[in-house]
C-alpha cells in the first residue's frame, strides 16, 4: 500500500491564499475595466491599485514572506486566463510582490520601507513593458525610438531638451503614484485595525468547488514533445532573424507558424487585433524614414524598411510562440511533476484561491451597496479577507479519506472491488456507488454496463458501437443517461447513512471535467464520507492531484489483497460517527464480470 498523507496548510500558505485569490479579483476586474476603457497609463493605475491592497493587508498580517507567496499565487492564477499571451502579466504581478517582500524585509515595517517598496514596485510596471518591447522587437527598436524623439523636438523647437529630462518626468510620476499607493495602504490597513466592520454586514462567502490546476478544458490536447519543440524553435528563429540568411529564416519561420496555427489556434489571438497591424504599420514606416534618415539626408531607405520588418517578424515569432508555450505550461503532467517536486503548499494554496475567485469576482467587496466600483473599498476587502481565512482554516481541513484500486487496463480491478464490497458487507458497512461491469462479446470487449451498488440495477454506459449521439473517448461511445444515472448515485442528499462511496471509475472524462467530475467535486468538498475510486496505473499522478480530498490509500491489485484493502477502509470507518448498519442483501447478485 502506497499513501499520500494530506498535509494541512500553514498559516502564512493560507492567508497567502486570500491575498492572491483577492489580489487577482482586483487583477480581473479591474484590469478588464481599464482594458475595456482603453485608459492611458492604465498599468501604472494598476499596479498603484495593487501597492495600496498590498501594503494594506501587511498591517493586519505579520508573517515575513506573505507577499512573494500571494504574488506567486495570484501569478499562476493567471496561467488560467483565456488569454493567450499571460508571459507579461504573471511577471508583473510577481515582480511587484518581490519588490515589496524584499525592501519589507530590508528596511523593516515602517512607512518609509512601504514608500520605498511601492515606488519600485510601480516603477516596475514601466520597466517591464519597455523589456516586453525590447524582447518582441530587439535593441533595434531602442534606436528607433532615439531617432523619432530627435525628430520630435527639432519639429517643435527644443532640440536643447535632452531625452534624459523625458526620462526623469515619465519615472518621476510613477515613483510619485508608488509613494502614493503604499501611503494610502499603510493608512487603510491601520484604519482597519481601529475600526473594524461587523462580518455580520458583509454578505456571507461562498466557495466554489474550482480545480483549476488540473482541469483540461476543451479539446486541447498537451504534449512535452511540443512544448520542446517551441523552445527550440523560437531561440533559433530569433538567431536567424539576426543573420543575412533571409530563405532559410523565412521557411523556418513559416513552418513554425503553420506548426502553433495547427495545434494551437488561440495563439494567434493577439494577432487578430486592430492595434496590432496599426503599430506593425507604424514601426515598420518609422524604421524606414528614420533608421538612417538624420545621416544620410534620405527620407526613406530600404535598410530601414528591412530593419523594420524584421522587428515585426521577431515580434510576430514571439508572440505566437509564447502563447504556444503558455498553454503547453499548463499541462497537468508539469503540475503533477512541480506538485510533487516540493510545490504541495502552493498548489493546495492555489486551489483553495480558486474556489474563492468566483464569489470574489461577483462581488470582491461583499458590500450591497457599493456595486459601482467594488474594486475600490479596501476597508471591506479586508473585512471579506479576515472573513476568507477563517473558512480557508476550516474547510481545507474537512477531506475524506480516499481508498484507490489500480492497475494496468483488464487486469481485474472491478472483480477486486467486488470481492472487496463482499467482505465489507459481512460487516455490516453501508456503501453507496456503482461499478462498471465489462460486456464482452465472442471474446473482446465490446463496452461497460453501470452497475448500482444499492438497487442492483444496470444500465448501458458506453459501448465500442460508433454512435455520433453520444460522447466519444478512445474507442468508446457514452451513454448520457448513464452518466446522469452515476451524478444521481452522487448526489450528497441521497448519500446520508453512507459509510462509504464507491466510484468505478475515475478516469480520462473526469480528467478532463467531463463524466462524473462535478459530482466528484461536489462529494470531495462537501462531505467526508470515505471513498473508494478505481484508477487505472497511468492515470494515477493527475487523478491523485485533481480533486481536494484527504489521506490517499493506494492499493495495487498485483500486490495487495481484498483483506488488505477490507481492513484498511473499516479502520477509516471506525474513526467516523453516526455509522449506520448495511443490508448485505444490496450485494446479494454481484456479478462475477471483471473489467
Amino acid at each position: 500500500m502506497e499513501t499520500i498523507a494530506y498535509k494541512p496548510l500553514n498559516s502564512i500558505w493560507l492567508k497567502a491564499a486570500v491575498v492572491g485569490s483577492i489580489w487577482a479579483s482586483v487583477e480581473i476586474i479591474l484590469g478588464s475595466f481599464l482594458h475595456n476603457m482603453k485608459l492611458p497609463l492604465s498599468g501604472m493605475i494598476l499596479s498603484l491599485i495593487s501597492v495600496w491592497l498590498l501594503i494594506s493587508f501587511l498591517q493586519i498580517w505579520k508573517e515575513k514572506g506573505l507577499i512573494w507567496r500571494a504574488g506567486l499565487i495570484c501569478a499562476l492564477m493567471k496561467s488560467i486566463s483565456p488569454s493567450a499571451f499571460i508571459f507579461g502579466p504573471m511577471i508583473g504581478i510577481f515582480s511587484e510582490a518581490l519588490l515589496i517582500n524584499f525592501f519589507i524585509f530590508i528596511l523593516g515595517r515602517n512607512l518609509i520601507a512601504y514608500s520605498i517598496a511601492g515606488a519600485f514596485a510601480v516603477l516596475s510596471s514601466l520597466f517591464q513593458k519597455v523589456i516586453s518591447l525590447l524582447i518582441l522587437y530587439g535593441f533595434d527598436f531602442i534606436k528607433i525610438l532615439a531617432d523619432l524623439y530627435k525628430y520630435a523636438v527639432k519639429q517643435i523647437g527644443l532640440e536643447h531638451l535632452s531625452a534624459l529630462w523625458l526620462l526623469t518626468i515619465i519615472t518621476g510620476i510613477y515613483v510619485v503614484t508608488g509613494v502614493t499607493g503604499a501611503i494610502g495602504g499603510y493608512l487603510t490597513g491601520s484604519k482597519y485595525l481601529k475600526t473594524k466592520d461587523s462580518p455580520d454586514k458583509e454578505s456571507p462567502v461562498i466557495l466554489e468547488p474550482a480545480s483549476h490546476m488540473y482541469f483540461q478544458t476543451g479539446s486541447q490536447r498537451y504534449s512535452l514533445l511540443f512544448l520542446m519543440i517551441s523552445l527550440f524553435s523560437i531561440a533559433g528563429i530569433l538567431l536567424l532573424i539576426n543573420s543575412d540568411n533571409l530563405i532559410l529564416t523565412s521557411v523556418l519561420s513559416v513552418a513554425y507558424i503553420a506548426f502553433c496555427i495547427y495545434n494551437y489556434r488561440n495563439s494567434l489571438k493577439r494577432l487578430k487585433k486592430v492595434s496590432f497591424w496599426i503599430s506593425f504599420l507604424i514601426i515598420t514606416f518609422a524604421a524606414a524614414f528614420l533608421w538612417s534618415g538624420f545621416q544620410k539626408g534620405a527620407l526613406f531607405t530600404i535598410e530601414g524598411l528591412l530593419i523594420g520588418l524584421k522587428m515585426n517578424a521577431r515580434a510576430i515569432i514571439m508572440m505566437i510562440g509564447f502563447a504556444s508555450v503558455s498553454i503547453e505550461l499548463r499541462n497537468p503532467v508539469i503540475k503533477s511533476l512541480l506538485y510533487n517536486r516540493g510545490f504541495a503548499n502552493l498548489y493546495q494554496a492555489m486551489t483553495l484561491a480558486f474556489t474563492a475567485l468566483p464569489f470574489l469576482i461577483a462581488d470582491p467587496s461583499g458590500g450591497k451597496d457599493n456595486k459601482r466600483f467594488p474594486v475600490l473599498s479596501f476597508q471591506r476587502l479586508l473585512n471579506q479577507a479576515q472573513k476568507l481565512e477563517s473558512i480557508f482554516e476550516k474547510d481545507h481541513l474537512i477531506k475524506p479519506p480516499i481508498v484507490i484500486i489500480t492497475g494496468e487496463i483488464h487486469e481485474g480491478k472491478t472483480t477486486f472491488v467486488q470481492e472487496t464490497l463482499k467482505s465489507l458487507s459481512e460487516e455490516k458497512i453501508k456503501v453507496t456507488g456503482f461499478l462498471s461491469l465489462a460486456i464482452n462479446e465472442n471474446g473482446e470487449r465490446a463496452g461497460f454496463n453501470l452497475y448500482d451498488i444499492e438497487t442492483g440495477g444496470q444500465i448501458e454506459l458506453c459501448s465500442s458501437v460508433k454512435d455520433d449521439m453520444r460522447l466519444h473517448l478512445g474507442r468508446y461511445y457514452f451513454n448520457q443517461a448513464a452518466l446522469s444515472k452515476g451524478d444521481e448515485i452522487l448526489n450528497s442528499e441521497k448519500l446520508q447513512g453512507t459509510q462509504l462511496i464507491v466510484i468505478d471509475e475515475v478516469g480520462n472524462l473526469e480528467l478532463k471535467g467531463e463524466g462524473w467530475c462535478s459530482a466528484i467535486e461536489n462529494i470531495t468538498k462537501n462531505d467526508k464520507i470515505p471513498q473508494l475510486w478505481v484508477v487505472r496505473k497511468n492515470l494515477l499522478p493527475m487523478v491523485t492531484k485533481r480533486w481536494n480530498t484527504g489521506d490517499i490509500y493506494i492499493f495495487d491489485i498485483k500486490e495487495s489483497s481484498t483483506l488488505e484493502v477490507k481492513n484498511k477502509i473499516i479502520e477509516i470507518i471506525s474513526q467516523i460517527d453516526d455509522q449506520v448498519i448495511f443490508d448485505p442483501q444490496h450485494f446479494a447478485q454481484l456479478p462475477e464480470d471483471i473489467r
